[in-house]
């Protein structure tokens, strides 16, 4: 039975350089069987501006990508996954080298090692095995020649389709872009998390996160502020200058403390908590939308 382990990693509470480029979620097993699929995944989080692809000379030859796809989960966070086959046994390392670029330019590399042990795949071994067939050898040159003839063609026919399909595979599919106003979009991810079982699971500190990636993405979407690496402190100072929002300040001091509170010093909130703070959230996006878009937002939030 294979082991999977999994790991956040949050971004750091200072401010960042104009070209970010950071690893936020991986998924991966630490053993796996040889010539067996395993399946990976890396989130990714980066300036908005730029574009994030994976370098495929980086792979190594100890493995070969079957599947590669690619999620973009906001305007800064987008999530690859890959089906991986090893054929190297014993230990190893799978090294995804992922490059931030613009314009034709790379802004920025982040290499990520994986250290993964490959075991041995079951096999026959039974030691009354045998041969119930007489043997049989091919009768002159010429058939021992039409043979490896045969064998060749084989080979060269294999590999042709392997190519083939590997480079169908690795070719990537963007997911459509969603269309919906910001308030829209934001109203219904919030549904969405409130079903996600996330909190009824008690993973506290993956709801915050969520609850907070939802604001910052509203705000790229309806004000284009890029606030996905910010500190609390500096969304603050970004959003006071919005219309509507001056009288919103306090309440949403009191939302991004609560969430950092979660995240960061491992508090485990309340219910009544948890309902205060997505009302928050909810208030924010409805004094903040569009007046035409009001009664579309309170009927979502319904």
């Amino acid at each position: 039975m294979k082991k999977l382990f999994s790991f956040l990693i949050l971004a750091v509470i200072s401010p960042l350089s104009a070209q970010e480029l950071n690893l936020v979620e991986k998924n991966a097993p630490e053993k796996v069987t040889f010539a067996q699929p395993f399946t990976l995944s890396y989130g990714v989080r980066y300036t908005p501006d730029y574009q994030v692809q994976v370098d495929k000379e980086s792979f190594s030859r100890d493995f070969e990508i079957q599947t590669q796809s690619v999620q973009q989960d906001s305007p800064g966070t987008t999530t690859f996954n890959f089906t991986v086959l090893p054929f190297t046994l014993g230990k190893s390392t799978f090294t995804v080298t992922f490059l931030l670029t613009q314009n034709g330019k790379t802004a920025a590399t982040l290499e990520e090692p994986l250290y993964i042990t490959v075991s041995p795949a079951k096999t026959f071994n039974d030691k009354n095995f045998r041969e119930i067939r007489a043997p049989k050898i091919p009768a002159g040159w010429l058939t021992w020649l039409l043979a490896a003839l045969a064998a060749l063609a084989f080979v060269a026919v294999v590999y042709a389709w392997r190519k083939k399909m590997q480079e169908k595979s690795l070719s990537v599919h963007q997911e459509p872009e969603d269309t919906r106003p910001a308030q829209e979009i934001a109203l219904s991810k919030i549904d969405a998390l409130l079903n996600s079982g996330l909190w009824e699971q008690q993973q506290y500190k993956l709801f915050y996160i969520t609850l907070s990636d939802i604001l910052r993405e509203y705000l790229w979407r309806r004000f284009q502020i890029d606030a996905s690496a910010d500190t609390s402190a500096e969304l603050l100072r970004r959003v006071k200058h919005i219309p509507a929002m001056p009288p919103l300040l306090f309440t949403l001091r009191n939302f991004l403390t609560s969430g950092d509170l979660v995240k960061f010093a491992k508090a485990v909130p309340e219910e009544e908590v948890r309902n205060k703070d997505v009302q928050i959230l909810r208030t924010i996006i409805r004094e903040t939308s569009p007046e035409e878009m009001l009664p579309a937002a309170q009927e979502a939030e319904k």
